[in-house]
């Protein structure tokens, strides 16, 4: 998984994640720290951030398996593009 998709996953399911995964996973995948500058700002180990981060993106990855949310907004997306009524095609987007 790449990390933009890793990212739209953040985005929907961040918050279904422990109070530290998401500082955790805020500090590396929205501020682009690396682990040691992680590690030093929470003064855990390197490994602790690793550790956290795989666990957090097993979790992200485990939501996005049962509701398949972005899976059903590509399919929505696509549809919309077939879509000739503009005005409506915005409001949905907007909604997305």
């Amino acid at each position: 998984m790449n990390r933009l998709e890793t990212n739209v996953l953040f985005d929907i399911y961040g918050q279904l994640l422990t109070e530290r995964q998401r500082e955790i996973c805020s500090l590396y995948y929205e501020e682009d720290f690396s682990y040691s500058e992680i590690a030093e700002e929470l003064s855990i180990s390197r490994a602790a951030v690793q550790d956290s981060l795989k666990k957090s993106l097993n979790q992200l990855q485990k939501y996005e398996s049962v509701i398949h949310y972005i899976e059903k907004r590509k399919k929505i997306i696509e549809l919309l593009e077939q879509l000739n009524d503009d005005k409506i095609k915005e409001t949905i987007m907007n909604l997305l």
